[in-house]
């Protein structure tokens, strides 16, 4: 597959993805509007902690962490650490799709 093709079907996987998981996050009711603002935030970043998306949304580290505990039981994110405390959290398909096909070239 050439790199025109490989980057337009990824691009349309990421904005398939995006369009899925932002209806997913509107069924949540009333714990959509924080879960969306974070949802948003991984898009650009996909990578975060709870007190890094705190600051950066302007949100209290409990509403993040409720929007975090939301979209990982949506399976749209998951804590890569394993750690109790400084988590990290991955937008994983997002990344999984950024990651097809990013083997480095050889030589």
């Amino acid at each position: 597959m050439g790199f025109l093709q490989q980057a337009t079907d990824t691009a349309g996987q990421i904005l398939r993805l995006f369009d899925e998981d932002r209806r997913r996050v509107e069924g949540l009711g009333r714990k959509a509007g924080s879960a969306q603002r974070l949802l948003d935030r991984l898009r650009r970043h996909p990578i975060t902690t709870i007190a890094t998306a705190a600051g950066q949304l302007d949100l209290t580290a409990p509403t993040v962490r409720s929007a975090v505990q939301s979209l990982e039981d949506l399976g749209i994110v998951r804590e890569i650490t394993g750690k109790q405390r400084d988590r990290i959290y991955l937008y994983d398909q997002y990344v999984r799709i950024l990651d097809q096909g990013a083997e480095p070239l050889p030589g």
